[in-house]
């Protein structure tokens, strides 16, 4: 096969951007609009003979210049192919311009003879160029034309019972202050979920469920604050727990009733929870008159302090030393506080920590503090082994 002057010009082009024999075949099939093959370009490459570097005349004077626009012009002395002077990422290049980065907007390539003693009459261009930064740009049509070609999909839905545990962290509902009417459409929404059946259930009773802690209207401390109708207060609260409770019984494996301290109620709430104790003994009820508590649900830690004393953020040292086994087990850890009657939420060093809302209403202290635009509203948690899969207010 014998190879035009033009033909190796090309070729070593090609050869010098990088292509593969296979690419040079395809390149010089459709460039010259005839048959390359593999093997006689393989064959061609050995036998190329360097070329020699022409001549530039001296007085040629090579130009560059940035307009406002941040257009380019670059005016350069190039010898090159016919195949080359119309193709625009050769001319990008050997103007020395990223092909990533720039776009030829116009081009205009003039003949201009050289003489050399080693080279002869050489046939050189005077190559102009005006180049300007690409732009990334849009095209609507395109991507409507896409998404419309994006076939339908139809998803038929699975249902998967996903939760197994259930969490009734209720603080700081001040009965006293609401009343069994203003709680009852929380009692039903809760009766709904223990309905579904749960391997367990834990219902965190004390934290400040009582308004007083005694006759007298004052809190644990002594301090005098709204004094309220106490009798009715446990009646409400009885009236309150007591179906709940008993539906648990029914539906589920297994029910946890833990007491915890509040800084309004600690005597009533504890006494309140000993009654349950000797109202249902099928029911695991810890009554204990302790700081902190902590309870499994699965491989859910769960761990529960009013928060009125130590600072919440500081909780975690004492779980992760006081509860060793349970915390080590664990595969979600989360600790529950109150108190503050406004809902937070801290994901920090493994452990989750829930300030829990409250849907009491506004009683006399918060008013005149003007502590009165938190959203009212309890919250409860749905937990499979391993994690909380939904949270729901009640």
């Amino acid at each position: 096969m014998s190879w035009s002057a033009e033909e190796e010009a090309s070729l070593i082009e090609f050869k010098e951007r990088g292509l593969s024999t296979k690419e040079i075949a395809e390149e010089m099939s459709l460039l010259y609009k005839k048959e390359f093959s593999y093997w006689s370009v393989q064959k061609k490459i050995p036998r190329l003979k360097p070329q020699a570097q022409p001549s530039i005349p001296i007085a040629y004077k090579e130009t560059h210049e940035i307009a406002s626009d941040g257009s380019h012009k670059s005016d350069k002395l190039l010898q090159m192919t016919a195949a080359q002077q119309k193709n625009p990422e050769y001319l990008l290049k050997a103007h020395g311009f990223e092909t990533q980065s720039w776009e030829l907007v116009t081009a205009k390539n003039n003949i201009w003879n050289s003489y050399s003693k080693q080279d002869g009459v050489m046939t050189l261009y005077a190559s102009k160029i005006t180049v300007k930064p690409k732009q990334i740009s849009f095209n609507w049509e395109t991507a409507i034309k896409r998404i419309e070609a994006i076939p339908q999909k139809f998803i038929e839905p699975e249902y998967i019972r996903v939760t197994d545990y259930l969490n009734l962290p209720l603080f700081d509902m001040h009965f006293g202050i609401s009343d069994y009417e203003y709680y009852l459409p929380t009692q039903r929404r809760i009766a709904g979920l223990i309905e579904q059946g749960y391997k367990g259930v834990l219902f965190i009773i004390g934290q400040d469920m009582l308004h007083n802690d005694n006759f007298k209207g004052t809190t644990a401390n002594g301090t005098p604050i709204d004094k309220v109708d106490m009798e009715k207060a446990w009646e409400d609260a009885m009236l309150f727990y007591i179906p709940l409770i008993e539906l648990a019984l029914k539906r589920c494996q297994h029910v946890k009733i833990m007491y915890s301290k509040g800084n309004h109620d600690e005597s009533m709430s504890w006494a309140f929870v000993k009654a349950l104790k000797i109202r249902f003994p099928q029911a695991d009820v810890d009554s204990s008159f302790r700081e902190r508590k902590a309870h499994m649900l699965g491989n859910n830690f769960i761990g529960v302090n009013h928060g009125d004393k130590k600072k919440e953020d500081k909780l975690t040292e004492n779980f992760s030393t006081e509860f060793l086994f349970e915390w080590a087990k664990a595969k979600t850890r989360e600790i529950f506080t109150g108190h503050l009657h406004t809902e937070r939420v801290i994901d920090k060093g493994g452990v989750v920590q829930r300030r829990m809302p409250t849907a009491n209403k506004i009683d006399g202290y918060h008013d005149d503090h003007g502590y009165t635009t938190a959203h009212k509203r309890f919250e409860v948690l749905e937990y499979s082994e391993d994690a909380v899969m939904r949270i729901h207010y009640v």
